[in-house]
């Protein structure tokens, strides 16, 4: 099954997005209405330093709340995942990881966002310091390997990069 663009505007070019909005032939010839989110992705990385995740807290709008979730940030065109990864590693947390894992790429929200995660575990980590961005407001939470299995059979956590992130962490053996 494919579908094919037959009308496409760009209705809306941002710093972090664009908005695409037109009209898609489906294989069956049916025309079909379809707006979409276009974004260059970004990463997120399950920072483990002794038998401890650190994770940020922090306030977002599009939620209205304040989300518990993995150190992230958005790729910028042609810049390598892993290199962004630690950028945001270091920039969240004060961390640097002498080793990391890719341990997942997933989709968003395929239904109207072309926006991948590539999810990291970071290993041997050193204390350096925090460098947030100007707009970043972040409060760093440590939570031991039991806390995080805990929060997830509780359904605590809300962030699907985390969520995936911390299941892929235990997957693996850790904790």
């Amino acid at each position: 099954m494919y579908e094919t663009w037959v009308e496409r505007e760009t209705k809306y070019q941002g710093r972090i997005f664009s908005l695409d909005v037109g009209k898609a032939r489906l294989e069956d010839g049916t025309i079909a209405h379809r707006e979409i989110v276009i974004h260059g992705g970004g990463v997120g990385v399950v920072p483990v330093f002794n038998d401890r995740v650190i994770l940020v807290r922090q306030f977002r709008i599009a939620t209205g709340k304040q989300v518990l979730e993995i150190p992230a940030g958005r790729l910028e065109p042609g810049e390598s995942k892993e290199d962004r990864a630690r950028a945001e590693l270091e920039e969240e947390t004060g961390h640097r990881a002498e080793r990391l894992v890719h341990v997942s790429s997933c989709y968003c929200s395929p239904g109207f966002t072309s926006e991948m995660d590539h999810i990291y575990l970071a290993f041997e980590l050193t204390k350096t310091q925090q460098n947030l961005e100007h707009d970043e407001r972040v409060e760093i939470v440590e939570l031991s390997f039991a806390q995080c299995k805990e929060m997830l059979d509780r359904c605590e956590f809300d962030d699907a990069k985390t969520i995936i992130g911390l299941r892929e962490l235990f997957a693996r053996g850790h904790g």
